[in-house]
């Protein structure tokens, strides 16, 4: 199988939860690397250095992708997908 690369890294989904979080929002791989690529930093708060927050406008929603810097044990690097949803969207993002 073929997984999108974002900054020379494969994002590739290890959970059964993420894989029902983008079926329920119709979301695949290449749309999560659209959203990395060009969407804006959401945190709420403080990330630590190897997770990555990214979040993308749909309409009135914003679309959040989580993901996670890993070294597997062949010692490749990859990301993660940790968390895809769907919020509100906050005051202070409607001028992005």
């Amino acid at each position: 199988m073929i997984f999108p690369e974002w900054q020379g890294r494969e994002i590739v989904i290890f959970s059964r939860r993420v894989h029902q979080e983008l079926e329920e929002l119709g979301i695949d791989l290449w749309t999560v690397k659209y959203i990395l690529e060009y969407g804006f930093d959401c945190s709420r708060s403080k990330r630590k250095k190897w997770i990555v927050e990214r979040c993308i406008r749909k309409d009135r929603k914003v679309v959040k992708v989580v993901v996670k810097e890993f070294e597997t044990f062949l010692g490749n690097r990859v990301w993660i997908l940790l968390h895809v949803g769907m919020i509100g969207m906050r005051r202070e993002w409607e001028v992005l």
